[in-house]
């Protein structure tokens, strides 16, 4: 590493001003750029999870106990638990309740969704800076800076209204790993990576893999014996207190014994504690290294074993409870989902996005094992890169951890090429490397451009003032629309794209599906009141019931509420004729 670790305390205090103005100021700028130009908020409420992230913000206001997480308004009447971590409720429903002692509740609340994800610019930042700095010094921090500003995916998941949980990911792992690159400064900051690792794995598990490399190369430094040691006891015993505590705080009670593929439940949390445990105890034998090489793998089995023991179906991922049958019409066609060679037919403008962070990271990773001493931080860096890319590859939803993991390195990377002595020539090489160059680059040579989806008004928040404004009622519409219906109007929905309610999103297509003469009965079983057709949206054949209603004219059993041309085309169901008794 270019920076010195015998530096002085002012100097270290110097840098640490530096790093902190340098994320503040790539803050402002960024989230400037946002408010001026990202209006889309005030139209919408984001994507389908940043509406459902609201509807469980706004039950829990409303008075739903803190472990009480069952949405009686998604496929009634058995409704559905959610596996989101109630943290991130929380600390919404606290910002909203802070904001609304100087503004209304709805304006609160705007505020909130317009400054939340905003607000996590600045950590994300920051340990991006650091990362960079303890690479290529303050070199790396100024070209660090350029790189994130250039660069319009840097921060794409931080863009106002996005209170999903990406960002708080994206940031947590981000200072888990930074953390653990300074780990030979003190203790400290390896129980602040191992706190930052089990707080990010409390409210989503996207991201284990990061942590479980960040974990391994701390342990890898115990067994050498450097100076990481203390911090790698400090970060497993961190681990193993955080992600008990606070699976405690957000699970019900009853909920305890209960193992999850997909969230942190009884299994995650106890391999999780067992890796912690079995961290910190090596780390306090007085042995040498074959020997604490030993108890470290030993620990590294023992979490696997009792993972896998509690619910063995989690070999297979965290989407090992999706049922096979939804699938074929909603699981297999979810975007995030889709590998880049799928991609370049489908949005070849993600496919070439995908391939411009990878070739990026590849080169950065490239120049810095040629130019730099690859120590143990840096092959953990490498490592979390390289994992991000291939993961990106095999699945876009990831490439947000390409981004983070592949920016500070690319900048890194240029502030070694350029030795950090001409700012301008820094700034060019860092421009030059970074994935927003190659971007432009393609697209000039290959002009592939993303086109507006054709259901965008679909989510509009105008669209639903006339279903909002009918009498409550369950209403059958496609699986995207079902988190906006929750979040705009009085009504149920019977589907929504969470794999955990299989009943009502396989009911849903089934319904519409159905042969149009066998629509009707199987609308009036389900109890719906309301059908909601929009846009392209749809997931079953010609000759459906969903495909005759669009073609029109509706069957007699259906009362049209919409005007032509609306966004949302919206029936009644009709009550079935009341025939008056017969005479005896």
């Amino acid at each position: 590493m270019s920076a010195p670790l015998a530096s002085s305390q002012p100097s270290r205090l110097a840098d640490a001003w530096m790093l902190w103005a340098a994320s503040l100021v790539v803050t402002l700028i960024v989230g400037v750029q946002f408010l001026r130009h990202d209006q889309a908020m005030l139209r919408t409420l984001g994507d389908t999870d940043d509406a459902m992230r609201l509807v469980r913000v706004r039950t829990l206001l409303a008075g739903q106990g803190w472990w009480d997480q069952w949405i009686g308004r998604l496929q009634p009447p058995q409704g559905t638990i959610m596996h989101w971590s109630r943290l991130l409720d929380g600390g919404l429903a606290a910002t909203v309740r802070a904001v609304e002692v100087v503004l209304p509740p709805d304006r609160a609340e705007l505020w909130t969704r317009t400054f939340w994800p905003l607000a996590w610019i600045l950590p994300a930042a920051a340990a991006s800076l650091s990362i960079a700095h303890r690479i290529a010094g303050r070199a790396g921090l100024f070209a660090g800076a350029l790189v994130l500003v250039a660069d319009p995916w840097a921060f794409i998941q931080f863009q106002p209204g996005r209170i999903d949980h990406h960002n708080v990911q994206i940031a947590l792992t981000l200072a888990a790993a930074a953390l653990a690159l300074g780990a030979e400064r003190g203790a400290w900051r390896g129980a602040a990576a191992g706190f930052a690792s089990a707080l990010c794995l409390a409210i989503g598990i996207e991201a284990l893999a990061f942590h479980a490399f960040i974990g391994a190369g701390l342990a890898v430094g115990l067994v050498l014996g450097d100076r990481r040691a203390p911090a790698a006891r400090a970060y497993g015993f961190s681990l193993a207190g955080g992600a008990f505590g606070l699976f405690l705080i957000q699970t019900p009670p009853s909920r305890w014994p209960v193992s999850a593929c997909d969230a942190l439940g009884a299994n995650l949390v106890a391999g999780l504690v067992a890796a912690g445990l079995g961290l910190g105890l090596v780390s306090l034998m007085k042995v040498g290294a074959r020997t604490r090489l030993l108890g470290v793998a030993v620990a590294g089995l023992v979490t696997a074993i009792v993972y896998l023991a509690l619910d063995p179906a989690c070999i297979h991922g965290p989407m090992a409870a999706v049922d096979p049958r939804l699938r074929p019409f909603w699981f297999d066609r979810i975007e995030e989902l889709q590998p880049w060679t799928i991609l370049i037919r489908t949005d070849p403008a993600a496919a070439v996005r995908v391939l411009c962070i990878a070739a990026s990271t590849a080169l950065a990773a490239a120049i810095l094992v040629w130019r730099k001493r690859l120590d143990l931080g840096l092959a953990t860096l490498l490592a979390c890169a390289g994992l991000a890319v291939a993961a990106t590859l095999a699945v876009l939803r990831q490439e947000d951890y390409a981004f983070a993991f592949g920016l500070p390195l690319v900048a890194a990377a240029a502030a070694s090429l350029t030795s950090g002595r001409n700012p301008l020539l820094l700034a060019t090489v860092s421009l030059a490397l970074s994935p927003a160059a190659s971007m432009a680059a393609a697209e000039r040579l290959w002009p592939v451009r993303a086109s507006p989806s054709p259901n965008e008004r679909c989510y509009e928040v105008a669209a639903y003032q006339r279903l909002a404004a009918q009498p409550e009622g369950l209403v059958l519409a496609d699986i995207n629309l079902g988190p906006f219906i929750l979040a705009q109007t009085p009504h149920s929905a019977l589907a929504a794209p969470y794999h955990r309610m299989t009943w009502g999103v396989l009911a849903a297509h089934y319904a519409l599906g159905a042969p149009p003469g066998e629509a009707e009965a199987q609308v009036r079983a389900l109890g719906v009141r309301y059908i909601v057709e929009c846009g392209a949206l749809i997931r079953v054949g010609p000759g459906s019931f969903e495909t005759t209603l669009r073609r029109g004219p509706p069957p007699p059993w259906l009362r049209p509420l919409s005007e032509p041309g609306e966004a949302l085309q919206i029936y009644a169901v009709e009550p079935l004729a009341q025939h008056p008794p017969k005479e005896r």
